[in-house]
């Protein structure tokens, strides 16, 4: 039997108890240090309520205490950097947070600084783990939609509204780039998994909210290499029936056979040609979101240990910050704008075809 992997895991915020929980239902890994900003008495909490036997605010000293395997990253983009650069610098293998780097230059460097010195770095995308897209993609490969042609994900929080919005993560209003980076990303990526690439896109942004400093609106035409046309509608500030819902909205996948509906609590339904309307019945794994936390965890440890290949390596995921990128010109530009392949540096360049 293999010991499990040592996890030093950096970040106390919003989201680090539920990744923290995720921890425990990982096989072949365990956190057993945590390392915050400042806020000692944060950290300390964080940890005691994880069961996690090391907390301080001192990463090079956490690193020889705890003798980790690797290295979690749970912290804001902007500190991605020096994060990675610091582990690269000491060996250690990175799962890091989404979006990759503040920026698609940095997120490039960053995979390649990487990549050269032979130290894995793995995106923490778990938004393409969740079980509704997973089945999606079963559902596609085997044939039953036929060949999808049009897809439309809808994005309906209902928790962006009124002064003081985003009760869970109130820094979300003061970001200058909001919807489309901070959760767009998501959304990306999985339209990779599913569709295929993103070769073009036409976007428009708006800001409804006016305590928000960025966008919180959003529609995005995505044009995909194996699934025709997908619409990214995202809307932070409308009324939601369900505030930050399972799925946190609604998805469609309009394909030659049949029509798959996803629901805003996970629930399947196939509308068949022949008039039949099927309810498409999955297992619902435990956990945060359909377990997807811990199954982006699990396949990145995995990963480590030779049984699986990464799914969102850092040098895949420059890609899909690619094509966020290339929304946000689009929007700015009020044109259609490309993605090359060979573009590694990640700047998109405009298309030429004007919005109506």
């Amino acid at each position: 039997m293999q010991r499990p992997l040592r996890g030093l895991m950096v970040g106390v915020g919003y989201f680090a108890p539920i990744q923290l929980a995720a921890w425990r239902g990982v096989s072949g890994a365990e956190i057993r240090g945590l390392v915050g900003h400042r806020d000692r008495a944060r950290v300390s909490a964080v940890a005691r309520d994880a069961g996690v036997g090391w907390a301080g605010i001192d990463l090079a000293a956490a690193i020889d205490a705890v003798r980790p395997d690797f290295l979690d990253i749970c912290t804001p983009p902007a500190t991605h950097g020096d994060l990675i650069r610091y582990a690269v610098t000491r060996g250690l293998p990175v799962l890091c947070q989404k979006p990759l780097a503040a920026t698609v230059a940095e997120a490039a460097e960053l995979a390649e600084l990487a990549h050269r010195h032979g130290i894995p770095l793995v995106v923490n995308e778990n938004w393409r783990w969740q079980p509704w897209y997973r089945e999606t993609k079963k559902l596609i490969d085997a044939g039953v939609i036929g060949q999808p042609f049009h897809t439309t994900m809808r994005m309906r929080p209902g928790d962006g509204w009124g002064e003081h919005p985003y009760p869970d993560q109130p820094y979300f209003a003061d970001m200058p780039r909001l919807v489309l980076f901070e959760t767009g990303v998501h959304y990306i990526d999985t339209t990779r998994f599913l569709f295929g690439e993103i070769d073009k896109v036409q976007c428009t942004t708006a800001t409804v909210n006016p305590a928000v400093a960025g966008e919180d609106l959003v529609v995005a035409v995505l044009h995909t290499s194996r699934g025709g046309i997908v619409v990214y509608d995202a809307d932070r500030s409308a009324v939601a029936r369900t505030v930050r819902s399972l799925a946190y909205g609604t998805m469609s996948v309009e394909g030659t056979e049949a029509t798959l509906e996803v629901a805003d609590d996970g629930t399947m339904t196939v509308l068949r040609r022949d008039g039949q309307v099927l309810r498409h019945a999955y297992r619902m794994p435990e956990g945060w979101k359909g377990g997807c936390a811990i199954a982006a965890q699990q396949n990145f440890v995995d990963a480590l240990r030779g049984g699986a290949e990464a799914e969102t390596p850092a040098t895949d995921y420059v890609r899909t910050m690619q094509v966020v990128e290339a929304c946000y010109q689009s929007a700015a530009l009020g044109r259609a704008v490309r993605i090359r392949a060979d573009r590694a540096a990640g700047v998109p360049e405009p298309a030429g075809e004007r919005l109506p």
